[in-house]
């Protein structure tokens, strides 16, 4: 946390300290504008048990997303990057998604390293359009179930270092890249995918963000097992004071193939309480690839498979994700569909609270830019899933949810 707070004050007093002391910040943003019609039954945000953002009660006409950053070069190898965003289904609306000072030192040779210290995401998500503003994805609205769970539950709030090695250098068709990272702040991770579940929306949490879970039974009063824990979760919480880390590495073949690899553990206590908030000992193996093939065509691939576990084995679950997704241009704009399977397979203690689900989610798309910065994307969403405890807040255990939205994308 200190050191997102040092980051937004370096952002925030440079545009006034004068133009001889350091250059203006460079501010980019993005403005959303959406309608939406949803059949699904009660959303996540309404502590549902549902897997989409919108469901049959919100409002057709919404603001998906408003991102405002800010980029500065601090010396010559040193730069601050804030960015901040806003919308109605947040806590005080308006929010940090990334704070972080980032150091990039002239190249002595082949290898390229870079150093970065503050509150940002970790380098996982290939859907990205990583020349925009905001975690969004590129060809759809809504994230995979595995991006939908990384943007709500997973900040990198500490120290990354990265380094890449670029094949022009020695004459090779590759270039090969390594990254290591410790952190605070993630014990909470693993909450939601358990009590929750898997969701396929395009929901990013803020610094300060809180989702208020389903009225389970472990958890409501008087006679639950767990009367420790909140239904309130800040996912990004600091709760038994230890370092969390991950480490991987990656290799592109030019733009033609790129291939990497993660592997994260928070080494949370499970058995630590404060704040209302348990920690959670959450772990994952992560691979992604994108290929592509001449016609223009794009395949991006990602998969991952953890664990995590709450007490002493109060709560306890392996999870698993992957998805594929293809897009091609198509007249005046580009179409995409996409492909998610996720499931949650519980080997915990209390039969009475049933974190099992299975589903997969299909989504279409369409993206038609309008003008250099204007673009109108449409999305049509199917997402099936079987979650067995939606039965103990009074909701059908199988669901099918679908929406159409169309979403107005203005960057500047």
């Amino acid at each position: 946390m200190k050191l997102c707070f040092l980051t937004c004050a370096v952002m925030l007093a440079l545009p006034g300290a004068g133009a001889s002391a350091a250059p203006d910040a460079e501010w980019r943003g993005l403005l959303d504008v959406r309608a939406v019609d949803s059949d699904a039954g009660r959303s996540f945000l309404d502590s549902g048990l549902g897997k989409t953002r919108y469901d049959q009660n919100s409002p057709r006409l919404s603001i998906g997303q408003a991102v405002l950053r800010g980029d500065v070069d601090v010396l010559d190898s040193v730069s601050a990057s804030l960015e901040l965003s806003a919308d109605q289904q947040h806590r005080g609306i308006v929010d940090v998604r990334e704070a972080y000072l980032s150091w990039n030192p002239v190249p002595a040779g082949a290898w390229k390293t870079r150093v970065k210290a503050g509150f940002f995401f970790p380098p996982t998500s290939v859907e990205l359009d990583y020349d925009s503003v905001g975690w969004v994805p590129k060809r759809t609205i809504s994230s995979s179930a595995i991006n939908s769970w990384i943007g709500e539950e997973l900040r990198t709030n500490g120290i990354e270092w990265s380094a890449r090695r670029l094949g022009r250098y020695s004459g090779a068709p590759y270039d090969v890249g390594v990254l290591a990272a410790v952190y605070t702040g993630n014990d909470p991770t693993g909450t939601l995918l358990s009590w929750r579940g898997w969701s396929i929306s395009d929901r990013i949490a803020g610094r300060n963000d809180t989702v208020k879970l389903a009225d389970l039974p472990v958890y409501r009063p008087p006679n639950g097992f767990l009367l420790r824990q909140w239904r309130d979760i800040h996912p990004f919480r600091e709760i038994d004071g230890k370092l969390g880390y991950y480490v991987g590495a990656n290799l592109n073949f030019g733009t033609r193939l790129e291939l990497a690899a993660l592997h994260y553990d928070n080494l949370a206590d499970p058995q630590v309480v404060k704040d209302w908030q348990y920690g959670w000992r959450t772990r994952f193996d992560h691979l992604s690839a994108v290929w592509r093939p001449q016609g223009a065509w794009e395949l991006s691939m990602q998969a991952m498979r953890g664990d995590t576990i709450m007490g002493r084995n109060g709560v306890g679950l392996d999870f698993q994700s992957w998805f594929v997704l293809a897009s091609h241009p198509l007249g005046p704009g580009t179409a995409a569909v996409r492909y998610d399977r996720f499931s949650t397979s519980e080997h915990d203690l209390i039969p009475s609270d049933p974190n099992n689900e299975v589903g997969y989610g299909v989504a279409l798309a369409y993206d038609w830019p309008l003008a250099e910065r204007l673009s109108l994307m449409t999305e049509a969403l199917l997402v099936r899933s079987d979650r067995p405890a939606r039965s103990l807040v009074g909701e059908a255990p199988v669901q099918k949810e679908r929406s159409l939205t169309v979403s107005l994308r203005w960057t500047f």
